[in-house]
């Protein structure tokens, strides 16, 4: 799993965990509300209380962990269940920063340094930004100890020289850093609206949001300060039919046994 140091300083803010807190606490409090308001729509009135079930859930693991979800990764990746990679430290395209070389230099040195940081150990691996390889950049992951990285699918598909395996297996650059490639079908799967989740009729419908649909005097304290309309989370639809805005309510055993 990547976390990258942005991601891992956001987690270890106090600003950002008060607001997340906060946040929490709206949406329990807006999913209990729904409860009520859905009381006489038995599909509906099930779907708010299996929300308000995962947000008071999401309460319980935040405060285990004493509000800093980081240890609670560190944790699983000490205990051996989890291997955590970091990612370039300010998310950088490294193949377009290429020519600076000691800028690039800088966003793996302190990518790893955040690492540790945080996880107490060096990392093992990284997440280069997007994926995104540049001739020689293995050689400057070697320099500050990491020993594998992914690219984008191409990168392994067209190497020199052509490897045996496609993507299905890792290779080792010239350095001994190994690289892996990321598989195409996984994120068809993942992201195509045509042959993955996003496409399938059973799954939730990620449009259909109560915070675009309920008179602004119900939702206004749970979406922006300003009034602007914003995803909730609470969402009654499923997929149904990609063409069409006619939508069934989403059935959440269904889509658990799907």
């Amino acid at each position: 799993m990547s976390i990258t140091p942005p991601l891992a300083n956001m987690l270890a803010d106090e600003l950002l965990i008060n607001r997340y807190s906060n946040y929490l606490s709206k949406q329990e409090e807006l999913s209990e509300k729904e409860i009520f308001r859905n009381a006489e729509n038995p599909e509906f009135g099930l779907l708010a209380r299996i929300y308000h079930t995962k947000f008071k859930h999401l309460r319980a693991v935040f405060e285990k962990w004493d509000r800093h979800l980081i240890k609670a990764f560190k944790h699983f990746q000490d205990a051996g269940f989890l291997e955590i990679i970091t990612c370039c430290a300010t998310h950088a395209f490294l193949p377009l920063i290429g020519h600076l070389r000691e800028a690039v230099s800088a966003q793996i040195e302190m990518a790893v340094k955040d690492y540790e940081y945080h996880f107490g150990k060096a990392p093992n691996g990284i997440w280069l930004a997007e994926c995104a390889y540049n001739p020689g950049d293995d050689e400057l992951l070697k320099k500050f100890g990491i020993k594998f990285f992914f690219t984008d699918t191409h990168g392994i598909a067209y190497a020199d020289k052509k490897p045996s395996y496609g993507t299905y297996a890792p290779i080792e650059c010239p350095s001994g850093v190994t690289a892996f490639g990321r598989d195409i079908e996984t994120g068809r799967q993942v992201w195509s609206s045509e042959v993955g989740y996003p496409g399938d009729p059973i799954y939730r419908e990620f449009y259909r949001d109560i915070g675009f649909e309920l008179d602004m005097d119900y939702i206004s304290p749970y979406i922006h300060e300003s009034g602007i309309r914003m995803n909730t989370g609470i969402k009654y639809y499923r997929i149904t039919e990609k063409h069409s805005e006619q939508k069934e309510p989403y059935d959440y055993s269904a889509a658990m046994r799907r």
